[in-house]
């Protein structure tokens, strides 16, 4: 009888262990996803479809494979908050779909709409804007590629910056007043900012030759050559050969011109100088206006110009549909991430990091490259396009190489 007392304590504080143990893994939940595809594609066109959940809170992703003729993907997921992003190809259509800010507290059914599209002409192949200490970002590029195998033009394509659709008085990560909260956009068009500029040219003045690409420089100078003060860092680029300048002559602080390198036109200011990203990250677009309009002629419009939600300021609205290349670039810590462009313009997010590899992007010398995807048989660099930048751009930037193509595939 005693040795069943003594063991009576020994038994139960087992029981209450286990127990304990069990209540205190974390509780998952199934997430079912169900892809709805768009009319041009039945699900036997598809070759590869997946969909990636991600932790809004953590950045942990978790990736699941669809099934051929399958339109399911099911997550086993901790509880929390998740963006779920749908990328798949067919023989001539990139397949991208978002759902952003899902709730998994519960098992959870989603339906997510892909969308078709197919990848652009010009196209972003890299960006600069994150400049070095202290404080210098003067020695920004941006560099447009062919990614056909036929001459392009610039003539008329405007490049400029989208607002960030703040609250009034409020300057921290959060989503765009500018966007729904199903991720479509307000006004069908996005809001610009800071310097909207355009190339000049009457329909075929400015060609790009099949698989090269030009640099625009937001001052066409040897970066590398400034002079230090104590605690500078050198500037990664020297762009002296740079094919464009950004300059404007009402611009704040005064802008330089530099004589010999031929100047994109002024389209439209709310502030600043140039077309300048903040150094952290800012999305930004290539747009060419439908039927050959005049960007002057488009900007003199009342119905070109909308007022911000809740503040003062006026943006320039540049048409969805003249969208040729966006990249939806964002902050490098994950929670501070929210998009700015339509699914069917970037699906994606793209990111710099810090230095140290873990903060932002701000005055880390770095840049955002476009994948090289393949290599022609002359030796020819075919950047990936998918409309999705957090599959098409190498995260977490690198080293500028302003005018140098890649002979390899990433």
């Amino acid at each position: 009888m005693k040795k069943i007392l003594y063991l009576l304590p020994i038994l139960t504080l087992l029981f209450v262990a286990s127990c304990s143990d069990k209540d205190d893994e974390p509780a998952k939940y199934t997430a079912t996803i169900n892809l709805v595809l768009p009319t041009e594609v039945t699900s036997g066109d598809i070759t590869e479809l997946s969909v990636t959940a991600t932790n809004t809170a953590t950045g942990a992703e978790t990736v699941v494979s669809v099934a051929k003729g399958s339109s399911t993907a099911s997550f086993s997921l901790l509880q929390g908050i998740y963006n779920f992003t749908a990328t798949g190809t067919t023989a001539n259509y990139n397949l991208n779909g978002v759902s952003t800010s899902v709730e998994v507290y519960a098992d959870k059914t989603v339906s997510l709409n892909l969308i078709a599209g197919v990848g652009s002409t010009l196209i972003f192949k890299e960006v600069y804007f994150t400049g070095v200490k202290s404080y210098y970002f003067l020695d920004a590029f941006y560099e447009i590629y062919n990614n056909t195998s036929e001459v392009q033009y610039l003539d008329g394509i405007i490049m400029g910056v989208i607002d960030a659709g703040y609250a009034v008085g409020t300057y921290v990560a959060q989503p765009s007043q500018w966007m729904n909260a199903d991720g479509t956009l307000l006004r069908n068009a996005y809001p610009m900012t800071s310097h909207v500029q355009y190339f000049p040219g009457s329909g075929k003045d400015y060609p790009v030759k099949p698989y090269s690409s030009v640099v625009i420089a937001a001052n066409p100078i040897d970066h590398a050559m400034r002079t230090l003060n104590e605690g500078d860092e050198a500037s990664p680029v020297s762009l002296q050969y740079a094919d464009w300048q950004l300059y404007t002559d009402n611009a704040f602080p005064a802008d330089t011109k530099i004589e010999g390198v031929p100047a994109m036109e002024f389209a439209w200011k709310t502030w600043g100088r140039e077309m300048m990203p903040a150094t952290d990250g800012q999305a930004i677009i290539i747009a060419r206006l439908a039927n050959n309009e005049k960007v002057a002629d488009y900007v003199a419009k009342a119905t070109s110009i909308e007022k911000h939600p809740s503040a003062s300021s006026t943006h320039l609205m540049i048409p969805a549909d003249a969208i040729l290349d966006a990249i939806d670039i964002v902050p490098y810590v994950s929670a501070d991430r929210f998009k700015h462009i339509a699914v069917k313009d970037d699906a994606g997010m793209a990111w710099i990091s810090g230095k140290d590899g873990n903060s932002n992007a701000a005055y880390s010398g770095k840049s955002l490259r476009r994948k090289v995807v393949s290599i022609t048989a002359e030796g020819k660099a075919i950047f990936k396009d998918t409309n999705n930048s957090t599959n098409d751009f190498i995260q977490g930037g690198g080293t500028p190489t302003p005018s140098v193509i890649p002979t390899k595939v990433d």
